[in-house]
């Protein structure tokens, strides 16, 4: 991966380095790796019969830009609330946001987002069309046997049944994509451009590869193939139950399409995969971040991603060895995205490179 270089002229006191206007005709990293895996994923789902047409684009790209004023006045006041809890100077931040080069990237930022989210959704819903095997069973042994014989799926929720928890981890999987949704904001209104574009980097890594990886290991997930481990929580966690029924639906509609040739009436949001889990693997890939520029937020960042590990055991979402994935999975790409960065200067006081 070609590491990116920063012309910058020195800035007076107070003030971030300049960009030149001719670094923002540049394809960067992150968008070269989006719009590569996009035409790849549309190429490979119309050869496996899929009509990726013009509806596929509105279904998913359309709501999503639709979204964006929203995720610009997020950003822009998480980063303000953040530095104002941090200590640091406000009058800065709105002098580099009003400058053309911040306004010019943002929009970039999220176009790959919002690519790699069409890419994401429709590969891991065609995954049943495309590759039949489940390897749960597979997986099932494998955790027993990672765990000295004993299964996170039946351990933990007859652990913990009858707890607080659960209905505590039944709201959190609830407010899950908000959290990520949250996060993307915060980090795409930092001043620092290269902080920004590596950030997004690691991001559609981590989802590109995810996806193709639901694709390699086809599972459905603990939940649905041994429901009884999850009696004891169930009525605990009216939320998770209530999504996990729609997506089995769901995936039923696919599974009758692969037989007919013909699929009717389906949602490609609500596609299911439990290799590795996304779920934890971003809130790790954020604790990450945050360990690296945003010190402050390590520990909300490290209580995320074990309460949603646990969340994704006690729920039946995923086996424990997803959630194992999914972190190796989120260091991978955190450590492709940051790679030689020590060579390139910092561009935003208040995320220092740690």
């Amino acid at each position: 991966m070609a590491a990116e270089t920063e012309l910058a002229a020195p800035a007076a006191a107070g003030e971030l380095p300049r960009r030149p206007w001719s670094t923002l005709l540049r394809l960067y990293p992150f968008e070269a790796i989006t719009f590569g895996s996009v035409v790849v994923v549309v190429v490979f789902l119309r050869a496996w019969g899929l009509r990726m047409d013009w509806q596929t684009v509105r279904y998913i790209v359309v709501p999503a830009i639709e979204m964006l004023p929203q995720a610009l006045l997020a950003g822009i006041a998480l980063q303000l609330l953040y530095r104002l809890l941090t200590r640091r100077p406000l009058a800065i931040y709105m002098r580099e946001v009003a400058r053309p080069g911040w306004w010019l990237l943002w929009p970039r930022l999220w176009l790959a987002v919002v690519l790699m989210t069409y890419g994401y959704f429709w590969l891991k819903v065609a995954v049943p069309l495309v590759n039949p095997r489940l390897w749960d069973g597979t997986l099932w042994r494998f955790d027993a046997w990672l765990h000295f014989g004993i299964s996170p799926s039946v351990f933990v929720p007859n652990l913990f049944a009858g707890t607080p928890l659960v209905p505590l981890l039944d709201h959190w999987y609830a407010i899950w994509v908000a959290t990520v949704f949250y996060t993307f904001c915060f980090w795409s209104a930092t001043l620092d451009p290269q902080l920004r574009r590596r950030f997004v980097r690691s991001c559609v890594l981590l989802w590109t590869l995810g996806s193709w990886l639901y694709l390699a290991l086809p599972a459905m997930g603990p939940v649905y193939v041994q429901p009884q481990a999850f009696d004891a929580v169930r009525d605990e966690m009216p939320r998770v139950h209530a999504g996990q029924v729609v997506l089995g639906e769901n995936y039923q509609r696919i599974l009758a399409g692969r037989r007919s040739g013909v699929l009717r009436s389906f949602n490609p949001t609500r596609g299911i995969a439990a290799m590795p889990s996304l779920h934890v693997g971003a809130h790790f890939l954020f604790f990450l971040w945050a360990r690296r520029r945003a010190r402050p937020l390590v520990l909300p960042f490290a209580l995320a991603t074990v309460f949603t590990f646990a969340g994704a055991l006690l729920s039946g979402w995923h086996y424990a060895i997803d959630g194992y994935v999914g972190m190796l999975l989120a260091w991978l790409c955190f450590r492709a995205a940051t790679w030689r960065e020590g060579e390139e200067p910092v561009g935003d006081p208040a995320f220092p490179r740690q």
